[in-house]
């Protein structure tokens, strides 16, 4: 985990991947650790997503409040080029406003893949 962590923190996120939109931001985890915590705070399974993460299986994104930028909101999982899920405290769905921020982060992301394909 130690070398994952390490990876982490090199690793640049893209704008879609660091956005701020509304009231809200979303950002990479800065240690596996956190999935843990994001885990235990919003009473959902995000924890037992590292191993998936660290194979490269999906990624997991957190969502926040810009008011609160450390406290669990929402949790994201990028997978094969699209959000697989997006849940809250007690695995609810997404209020009206995180789902239109998903979709503009799904549309950024779509936008970065698209570049990459013509590079």
């Amino acid at each position: 985990m130690k070398e994952f962590n390490k990876q982490l923190e090199k690793q640049k996120a893209t704008k879609a991947e660091s956005m701020a939109v509304a009231g809200l931001l979303i950002r990479l985890p800065r240690k596996i650790e956190e999935l843990d915590r994001e885990g235990e705070a919003l009473h959902h399974c995000v924890g037992t997503y590292k191993q998936r993460v660290i194979n490269g299986e999906t990624r997991i994104f957190f969502i926040r409040q810009e008011a609160d930028p450390e406290k669990p909101y929402y949790t994201l999982e990028w997978k094969d080029d699209h959000v697989v899920q997006c849940r809250g405290r007690n695995n609810c769905n997404m209020t009206p406003e995180v789902k239109a921020f998903v979709k503009i982060f799904e549309e950024k992301m779509g936008a970065k893949k698209k570049r990459r394909r013509a590079s």
